[in-house]
């Protein structure tokens, strides 16, 4: 039996809302550097008050990253990364429309679901197990970065590193609707196709031109069609730009292409077939920038008996736990491209990421507690 049941972190509950409250209270955009810095400041006191040894990580432009240390009951167990991030979408101000409140059941505010209620909820477990001498069974990196939401450009390094020196990661990243963990998650490409044709007068001497719109609308066509429904593939073309007036041939034009993926190998396809693109119009070039964001978290036999171990922890302390797949990418997803098995979405059961009803549902607090500290007691 876990040491910490679902009735005992339901008496911790005041305590993990009374952090989640100073911590979206906090706003913390990403690309906000004084905010940022307050929200590590105030995690940082949660990480000491656990037993951490916590080392600040200048991100410039961005805050910091928090790299802290929790010794483990057994030297003999490899170490356990805890990952998250403490950056939002919410522009500040946003406290002003979505206000940090608990009203029938649900605890509203900013960035409550997508992540501060994991990170509150993964120092709380780590801290009540401290208090009780138990303390997780092996060593625990938690790692809270401040650029997630942009895909990690300053960390993505720092993460793949600790990653690679980890034995597994829990990521309390928000779960799916109704409280399922997130077992694979699809990786994401961005590209940006540019297309360079030749002015011309669109009435006197139209065959002089080059028309770069014409030509990619030519090339979206079968671009889009890259797309793989039944592989989980889709292809976005979201922005489109090009041309100058009505009555002039274009001579630019570009777009971007959103792809997501559940699988290397389709990210290897659309990759290989956007670069081999021509144009159809001999008068025009095309130029593509952009590539792989991140890898998709993949199912893997590992990350199978992690979720298994979590599923029938759940069960012993009273709950189901499914899994499900989600388009949405984390930090996850670069975990587990180096090869550590990861679990992701083990965050508070909540609706509304990145909106203006954003929330999660207070009675799951206390399990998701209980599991955080089960799965730390255990692996």
């Amino acid at each position: 039996m876990p040491s910490l049941t679902v009735a005992d972190a339901r008496r911790e509950t005041g305590d993990c809302v009374a952090l989640l409250k100073t911590l979206v209270e906090c706003e913390s955009p990403t690309g906000d550097p004084e905010g940022n810095l307050r929200a590590a400041d105030l995690l940082e006191q949660a990480m000491v008050r656990a037993g951490g040894r916590v080392k600040r990580i200048p991100a410039a432009g961005l805050g910091v990253h928090l790299l802290a240390r929790f010794r483990g009951m057994s030297r003999d167990r490899g170490a356990i990364l805890l990952a998250g991030h403490m950056d939002t979408v919410h522009p500040v101000g946003t406290l002003k429309r979505l206000p940090f409140a608990v009203t029938d059941g649900k605890v509203h505010g900013p960035g409550v679901y997508d992540m501060k209620s994991g990170l509150a909820v993964s120092l709380t477990a780590l801290r009540v197990l401290a208090e009780m001498d138990r303390g997780p069974a092996a060593d625990v990196t938690c790692l809270v970065t401040c650029d997630e939401e942009h895909g990690a450009p300053d960390s993505r390094e720092l993460i793949e590193t600790e990653a690679e020196a980890h034995r597994a990661a829990l990521v309390p990243e928000p779960s799916a609707p109704g409280g399922a963990v997130k077992s694979r998650r699809k990786g994401v490409s961005g590209y940006v196709l540019e297309v360079s044709g030749r002015a011309a007068h669109a009435g006197i001497e139209p065959e002089a031109g080059a028309s770069a719109t014409h030509e990619l609308a030519r090339q979206i066509g079968w671009i889009c069609d890259l797309a793989d429904p039944e592989a989980g593939t889709s292809v976005n073309v979201g922005v489109i730009s090009g041309g100058t007036k009505a009555n002039v041939v274009a001579d630019a034009a570009s777009c971007t292409i959103d792809v997501r993926f559940f699988s290397t190998r389709e990210a290897d396809r659309i990759d290989a077939a956007l670069r081999a693109a021509v144009a159809f119009d001999r008068g025009c070039t095309l130029t593509l920038r952009g590539g792989l964001n991140r890898g998709a978290l993949e199912k893997t036999e590992a990350s199978s008996a992690l979720f298994k171990q979590a599923r029938a922890l759940a069960t012993t302390l009273g709950f189901e736990l499914g899994e499900e797949s989600t388009g949405g990418a984390s930090d996850g997803n670069l975990i587990a491209a180096v090869g550590c098995p990861t679990l992701d979405g083990l965050g508070p059961d909540g609706r509304g990421a990145h909106t203006l009803v954003e929330h999660i549902f207070l009675d799951d607090v206390p399990r998701r507690i209980a599991l955080m500290a089960g799965l730390l007691e255990t692996l």
